[in-house]
């Protein structure tokens, strides 16, 4: 027996019957958000309890659940108690002591077959070495004057081209600290309600977007056009979240906005125009 949470019955359920969030949504007639939001138990972004037990109960009779059993545990913030089977599939074999003996001796017999090669090709890189510090000994010149002048000169020709090549890196350092730094994004938050668009502008590609919650907060967040795996993530304060966008307009729906912050690069988008922080919001981004 196994412990799971309501969501995680759902979950592993909808895996069983090979069933994607885009199948489970037309046919439950349930949005997407709300049933993602079901199988990770967050239920705060549900608009209310009312809708937590009556998608519950949709959810439950397409997936051929028990909605009593599920609805009970949701009730008493209780585990339910599935049955797993364990897998038996993988088969050993015994190997008897006397098999490995013999084995071991047999691998002892032929352990020089292995050594030899290796002596051999040791020893002919020994013989290479001695002769080639032997032919280096004996042919070494008595008069090391002339080495002497040609390093000298060597020296002084590199002393040369360093100097010569001083000016030129100095100036493009100088040259590059003088260069003006990039404009900051503009952005501009409009509407009101649960429904707010953010246009951007002055701003590089790729766009990169922050997503941080305050202490203790945990929001689920889903989000088109952008390499954030899965599209979807329930962002807690231990993992703030960076992504890049892929398009130039982007949908993001919120759980909630209370404690969330969105950034574009460094620069916030002001939230506060959302009428019911506790409640689902989306966020068109567009940029410009």
């Amino acid at each position: 027996m196994a412990k799971k949470t309501v969501g995680q019955v759902l979950r592993d359920q909808r895996a069983k019957l090979d069933m994607t969030l885009n199948a489970a949504e037309e046919l439950t007639q349930i949005q997407k958000m709300y049933i993602v939001a079901l199988e990770h138990d967050d239920y705060d972004a549900l608009p209310g309890d009312f809708y937590v037990k009556a998608y519950l109960k949709q959810y439950a009779e397409r997936l051929d659940l028990d909605y009593d059993q599920l609805v009970t545990a949701y009730e008493k913030n209780e585990p339910i108690e599935v049955d797993e089977t364990p897998d038996l599939s993988e088969s050993y074999r015994f190997v008897k002591p006397s098999e490995r003996l013999e084995a071991d001796e047999e691998l002892g017999d032929k352990k020089w077959r292995y050594y030899l090669p290796i002596v051999l090709l040791g020893t002919v890189a020994a013989l290479i070495i001695i002769s080639i510090s032997a032919t280096v000994v004996l042919n070494k010149p008595k008069n090391s004057g002339i080495a002497e002048h040609l390093y000298s000169l060597s020296t002084s020709s590199k002393s040369k081209a360093s100097a010569s090549s001083t000016e030129p890196s100095t100036s493009s350092v100088s040259s590059e600290s003088k260069a003006p730094e990039p404009p900051k994004p503009e952005i501009t938050v409009t509407g009101n309600g649960q429904a707010l668009a953010a246009t951007v502008k002055n701003v590089a590609s790729p766009v990169k977007v922050n997503l941080s919650t305050a202490a203790g907060v945990a929001v689920w967040i889903g989000m088109t056009n952008s390499d954030l795996p899965g599209g979807q993530i329930t962002l807690t304060d231990a993992t703030p979240t960076t992504t890049s966008l892929t398009g130039n307009q982007t949908v993001l729906t919120l759980g909630k906005t209370t404690g969330l912050t969105i950034k574009i690069g460094d620069t916030p988008i002001d939230l506060s125009s959302i009428v019911a922080p506790e409640s689902p919001a989306t966020l068109t981004i567009t940029i410009e």
